[in-house]
């Protein structure tokens, strides 16, 4: 059999075992020495594929839909410095937990170190972030390693799936290809009668699950051993801290928390992509990051669950580091430690329904009730408080955080996402949620890489039932401009992306930060506002978009936006601010609230 043929045929076999696995969605770039497994790809029954020339863009595009499917998704790229621009995709799954697959094409060994066209050490570049690196030999070479892909795809998985790892999260399969790469029409036809007669008696029945194992090696050391009870006792006080949600059932997820509020009665302060806010069964506090400027008006818990990584409120942290009380941690599936304060005296990686296992029975204590009491009535105050402040603010940031929150209570459900820097930050300080929608972040390395493919991502995983709404800044839309590629491919599946843009002229978040000197210039160095007509760049690409000029205009103009995306796939809403004004006004509300907080 040709070369070509047998790169094809072995191709077939590779995408077979990632569809076993689950692999529902493939992202493929561009690339001579990647051809036959892209080919191979187009022949792969039930697997749905996206196209990209921006390998950046493509593996932030498959992070957006495992995020919101749970399944892995698959990116394929051709050599050299291709497999380069996987990298910022790869350390955001890796901290993220997310079974990310990257099948990059290679050079055969013996074209490699000796100066051949295209060659890298690209199995290397991505070593430090990824739970398996598998190099596959030149097809035909050898049989095919069935066994050891499913073992880099279990490890993909995590502890649930693969005991030797921490946490879910990304591998990369590099393989390798002898010359020639490409298939006549005839060697085409050929293969695929031969694979389909190899399949007729085996036909794969990909499931996205694997079973379940009962091993978990963390790693690090624990600092009370995994198997032993948590240190809480459910009839005293206490507090829930729920960092972003990281685990791959949500609904299963809400529902083991409503038990465990519903035995305890602890009050909730749920970050923004908790996946908690708006869900009327919880106590939740969505303010506490202004509550906690004056936390001696707030009953205090003697003991404190922390569920996930940390949010991104410094004062939270700041609290939770001066706080006497004692803190456990649960992680979803994941044995990492995540304890950047050094106040965890226990914690468990195996997940919040390991540990409503343990739950008595009973009903909340009186104590315990009043604490939640206590907390629910300073929040109630500050949402009267707050409502009172901004209903006729400007357009700022904190009042679009505010005002878009409520326009999402009329709205069915709607995936968010809220790009990093200032925007996760306004919208867990000042959104205020009665509603449940999908909020989402990207907090694993808090980067602004890939902001707008992460948004297309969750836009298509998301279709037809939902849209989808992006609330990002302007450099982090800048950043990823080769993301309004995607609107035809958003448009051709039914999907829909609003994009709401906070325009403030820059890196507005370095206004919250002790940065500005009159001794060099702040706009140089940090700020870095860019000449581009974000409208013109979205036209180019066929977006839609609108300006907000008046704050009364906002409802019609998100709806407006929704009709227009669609219809279009996309559609841009230019939101028009000012970074310092709108830090005044932070720094305004914050003063104010503590110095009503204090006066009662």
């Amino acid at each position: 059999m040709d070369q070509a043929a047998i790169n094809l045929l072995w191709s077939l076999q590779l995408w077979q075992v990632l569809r076993g696995d689950g692999v529902t969605h493939g992202v493929l770039c561009p690339g001579s020495r990647s051809g036959p497994l892209a080919v191979a790809a187009t022949l792969t029954p039930g697997l749905i594929r996206h196209t990209s020339i921006d390998e950046r863009s493509a593996a932030f595009l498959a992070l957006g839909l495992i995020r919101g499917t749970g399944a892995p998704v698959a990116v394929l790229t051709t050599s050299g410095s291709a497999v380069a621009h996987l990298l910022p995709a790869c350390s955001e799954a890796d901290l993220g937990g997310m079974p990310l697959i990257l099948l990059t094409a290679d050079r055969p060994p013996h074209r490699k170190h000796c100066g051949a066209n295209q060659t890298a050490p690209q199995e290397n570049f991505l070593l430090a972030c990824v739970r398996r690196m598998v190099q596959l030999p030149p097809p035909g070479t050898t049989g095919f390693p069935r066994e050891r892909l499913q073992e880099a795809l279990a490890a993909a998985h995590g502890p649930q799936r693969h005991g030797g790892v921490q946490a879910p999260g990304p591998i990369h399969i590099n393989q390798a290809f002898e010359e020639p790469l490409h298939t006549t029409s005839e060697q085409l036809q050929a293969v695929q009668r031969q694979w389909c007669a190899r399949q007729a008696d085996s036909v794969p029945s990909p499931s996205g699950m694997a079973p379940r194992s009962s091993g978990g090696g963390s790693g690090v050391d624990q600092p009370v051993a995994a198997c032993s009870p948590p240190p809480l006792d459910w009839d005293e006080p206490g507090l829930i801290v729920a960092g972003p949600y990281r685990g791959q059932d949500l609904a299963a997820y809400q529902q083991y928390m409503g038990q465990l509020v519903g035995r305890t009665g602890w009050p909730v302060l749920a970050d923004p992509c908790s996946g908690l806010r708006g869900l009327g069964n919880l106590p939740v506090v969505s303010g506490y990051d202004l509550l906690l400027m004056a936390p001696r008006r707030l009953p205090i818990p003697s003991q404190i669950l922390r569920l996930g990584p940390c949010s991104p409120s410094r004062r939270l942290l700041t609290w939770l580091e001066k706080a006497t009380a004692v803190q456990v941690q649960v992680c979803e599936q994941d044995q990492r430690l995540w304890d950047p304060l050094g106040r965890i005296r226990w914690r468990s990686g195996h997940g919040l329904d390991t540990l409503v296992a343990q739950l008595s029975s009973g009903q909340p204590s009186v104590a315990s009730m009043a604490l939640q009491q206590g907390w629910r009535h300073w929040q109630h105050r500050l949402q009267q408080w707050l409502s009172h402040q901004l209903e006729a603010s400007p357009i700022t940031e904190p009042w679009l955080a505010w005002a878009i929150s409520r326009w999402l209570d009329q709205q069915p459900p709607t995936t968010v996402l809220l790009a990093n820097s200032s925007p996760i930050r306004d919208w867990e300080s000042f959104a205020q949620p009665r509603s449940h929608h999908q909020v989402t972040c990207f907090r694993g390395v808090s980067g602004i890489d890939g902001t707008l493919s992460l948004a297309v991502g969750l836009a298509m995983a998301a279709a037809p039932s939902q849209g989808a709404i992006l609330v990002s800044g302007d450099l982090a839309l800048l950043h990823d401009s080769n993301g309004w590629l995607w609107r035809r491919q958003l448009q051709a599946c039914g999907a829909r992306l609003l994009v709401v843009l906070i325009a403030n002229g820059g890196g507005g978040i370095f206004e919250q930060l002790p940065i500005r000197n009159g001794e060099f210039s702040m706009e140089e160095l940090f700020t870095m506002p860019q000449s581009v007509d974000q409208l013109a760049l979205a036209a180019a690409h066929g977006v839609p978009s609108q300006t907000l000029d008046h704050p009364h205009q906002l409802t019609g103009a998100l709806e407006h936006g929704s009709q227009q995306a669609r219809c279009h796939g996309m559609a841009l809403l230019h939101c028009p601010t000012h970074a310092q004004r709108d830090h005044q006004q932070r720094q305004r509300l914050r003063a104010a609230w503590l110095a009503m907080a204090l006066r009662h």
